[in-house]
């Protein structure tokens, strides 16, 4: 079966899961969380998204779900035009959020202009993100969260970009080429791109000024979106260079080196195997290891389905979550961070192991008290003590695989 057809079909299978749990009426289409009970913009839009490119390539239509997809993203948008980030104890408006909505309702609006979107939509988008940007090409990442987060960066550039394209605006072009200049001048000299920037701010302890394995990929898919609006070797150069640190850490078998991510709250995200095979597809098709890792990482994604959606968590074998504990006090020492704070990083790390090997159909709040550790950064996020099916995962690997599709039609 060639990588095309192994990849359509898995994301038959999660959009089988996804629908399952899609509430339709006559007007509205939206995604509900079954375990979570939380109603989620970026999911409902993310779901839409996929719609709209698989549609495109003939492969399926569902023109009826994308306009009440469409109508339900366009009702739920604030009046400042935002959409609000909702998490189980949280719900306020969200650079990330609103920038993966607003690219959604681009998208529909491309390929379905019968469905008239008001330009206003957009341009309350663009507004919104403007009135973000807390230093030059830097994102206040939410309401809460006032950390300059890069691939949130990421998310505003390819939104600004796209749209000021668009509407030949060229303020929206330029703030969106400041964000990913801002994005590469942070890049590592190994290529890797840290989460943050390297100021702490509100609500985070410490700054994140690490690696992580998730969000590299999840900055390079989206800086990889930005690469039709600017045409420059140093952007080349940086996402060539991230490309290749994200190949180093992953092992031959198609399991990412996490000893060597630096984010807890990241570890083991199973999303972060969607998002690098569109990486390794865009970037280096026609490398033979690459390829080889796209075929590995996609097995990989395979055995994280449970109840026909994705596991938060990679799972955890005896072999895995050992090696895990063997690695957990080198990874706690990633960050120039105090004694104390590296001690509770350890733990994290430690904990996280024991709780992705335990797969339930439920959250189960844990009794960690994460706050101190400066993991809490959303004050409304629980931190679960068993691995979970996660609808947040599921959509962005669905969003991340259909955009991989085209590339491996046209190879």
């Amino acid at each position: 079966m060639s990588l095309f057809d192994d990849t359509n079909d898995m994301i038959k299978k999660l959009l089988d899961g996804a629908m399952q749990q899609l509430t339709i009426t006559n007007e509205i289409a939206y995604l509900e969380d079954n375990v979570s009970k939380v109603i989620r913009t970026r999911v409902t839009a993310e779901l839409c998204s996929t719609l709209v490119k698989i549609h495109n390539l003939k492969i399926s239509d569902h023109k009826l779900i994308i306009k009440k997809l469409t109508k339900w993203l366009i009702d739920n948008q604030n009046e400042n035009g935002s959409w609000n980030e909702t998490h189980i104890k949280y719900d306020k408006p969200s650079t990330v959020f609103t920038a993966v909505c607003g690219l959604t309702l681009l998208e529909v609006s491309e390929s379905f202009p019968d469905l008239n979107i008001d330009e206003k939509i957009f341009e309350r988008v663009a507004t919104f993100l403007l009135s973000q940007e807390i230093n030059a090409g830097a994102y206040r990442k939410s309401e809460l969260v006032h950390a300059d987060i890069l691939n949130a960066d990421a998310m505003a550039a390819v939104f600004l970009l796209k749209y000021g394209n668009k509407c030949s605006n060229e303020n929206y072009i330029n703030a969106g080429t400041r964000a990913v200049a801002h994005i590469c001048s942070h890049q590592f000299i190994d290529g890797s791109f840290p989460y943050g920037g390297p100021l702490r701010a509100y609500p985070y302890k410490y700054h994140f000024y690490i690696p992580c394995i998730h969000y590299q990929a999840v900055t390079l898919f989206y800086l990889i979106k930005t690469t039709p609006y600017i045409k420059s070797e140093w952007l080349e150069h940086s996402i060539l260079s991230g490309t290749k640190w994200l190949m180093k850490n992953q092992r031959d078998d198609g399991h990412f080196k996490w000893g060597k991510s630096g984010l807890n709250f990241a570890l083991y995200l199973s999303g972060t195997y969607a998002f690098a095979i569109p990486v390794y597809q865009k970037i280096l098709a026609d490398d033979e290891n690459a390829n080889k890792l796209m075929k590995k990482s996609l097995n990989v994604l395979k055995e994280q389905i449970f109840q026909d959606i994705l596991l938060r968590w990679e799972k955890g074998s005896i072999k895995s979550i050992i090696k895990g504990f063997l690695e957990a006090p080198k990874g706690g020492l990633i960050g120039n961070y105090p004694i104390g704070f590296t001690f509770l990083r350890t733990m994290h790390r430690l904990y996280r192991e024991v709780a992705r090997s335990k797969i339930s159909d439920q959250i189960t709040p844990s009794k960690l008290i994460t706050k101190p550790t400066g993991y809490s950064a959303y004050l409304g996020t629980v931190e679960s003590s068993t691995n979970h099916p996660d609808m947040y995962m599921t959509t962005e690997a669905l969003d991340a695989l259909s955009f991989s599709l085209e590339g491996m039609k046209n190879k």
